[in-house]
């Protein structure tokens, strides 16, 4: 008895541990269940494939990709979607096997008609995108806007995309550079990855970035 005794121990941490996450889980489920109640759109806790619409490179990373937690609701004539979306990469280095869930909170805002060049920004990594500029990696930068050009890769079609990227529309993104991880634009629809996992109580703030970022990039591209 003396000798089991630690696995006992380790054993029952894990269950605690275990449920401590799942209890978590359903908490955040039941938040965001009532948020949408509250916007009066539609929620699916799990099993949502909205995803698999767009071709966004997030949701071709990976493997194991799944979309939970997903809000919709119309808001002036834009539909929006908030999800939690997750996927895994899994790396085989010799013998050894590993995997990495990376979970992030997205926002996606679309509407019919729009035609917006297939874009894609993120912020810069200072080494690993110097080495990419000597190599001859894509990155669209502005003459005029030197700080937008040092903080951010941006990446799309070489006519339209710098078009769609306006003053106002880089002022906004430099002023909430930290508040995501990338985002991605294509036909009529754009998403906001915001890099990590975000409170329920935050989507007003997740909201009230991305809807600016929408109607700026939307009117720039009505012009074609």
């Amino acid at each position: 008895m003396t000798q089991a005794l630690p696995v006992i121990i380790v054993l029952a941490l894990a269950a605690i541990i275990i449920w401590l996450v799942v209890m978590a889980g359903k908490k955040r489920t039941a938040a965001w269940e009532g948020i949408s109640q509250r916007l009066g759109g539609k929620f699916t806790p799990k099993g949502s494939t909205v995803h698999t619409s767009y071709p966004f490179q997030l949701f071709n990373r990976g493997s194991s990709r799944k979309m939970k937690n997903h809000l919709q609701w119309e808001s002036e004539g834009v539909t929006v979607h908030l999800a939690d979306y997750q996927y895994t990469v899994r790396t085989h280095t010799g013998r050894n096997n590993t995997s990495k869930t990376y979970r992030q909170t997205i926002c996606i805002l679309e509407k019919e008609g729009l035609d917006l060049p297939g874009t894609f920004l993120r912020r810069q990594v200072a080494l690993f995108d110097w080495v990419g500029s000597k190599v001859g990696a894509q990155d669209i930068n502005f003459d005029e806007d030197p700080e937008f050009s040092k903080a951010f890769v941006l990446k799309g079609d070489e006519v339209r995309t710098p078009q769609i990227m306006g003053p106002d529309l880089r002022q906004h993104l430099l002023q909430n550079k930290k508040a995501f991880k990338t985002i991605e634009m294509n036909g009529n629809a754009l998403m906001i990855n915001f890099g990590k996992k975000r409170k329920p109580e935050e989507y007003t703030d997740l909201v009230a970035l991305a809807m600016p970022l929408y109607y700026m990039s939307s009117n720039q591209g009505s012009a074609w």
